[in-house]
């Protein structure tokens, strides 16, 4: 994903504290944070497991095409118009600012 490692690029000069928090997952994994999300104890929404743009299995609903950044909040609103402008998905539309997609 060129695109991808040039935006966290260009974010990191702007913001060294900038980090990919997640990138594929596992159904498992996407259940689990699912689970803490509607238990209230996630900060960010997350998809039911199946419904992911981060779960990487072609044919059963995702294709991991999604990554998950942190960022100070100006650098992910800077970040989200960028990508958009790029032609992604940013998150930051939906209530998920650390949220991109290709």
């Amino acid at each position: 994903m060129p695109f991808a490692e040039y935006l966290l690029l260009l974010m990191r000069q702007r913001d060294p504290s900038t980090r990919v928090t997640s990138v594929k997952r596992s159904v498992t994994e996407q259940a689990r944070l699912y689970r803490r999300y509607k238990a209230g104890v996630s900060r960010f929404p997350a998809a039911p497991p199946g419904k992911s743009k981060h779960e990487g299995t072609p044919g059963r609903g995702g294709y991991s095409i999604a990554f998950d950044i942190m960022a100070q909040d100006a650098t992910l609103k800077w970040a989200g118009k960028l990508w958009e402008s790029w032609g992604g998905r940013w998150g930051g539309r939906f209530n998920d600012p650390i949220h991109f997609e290709i």
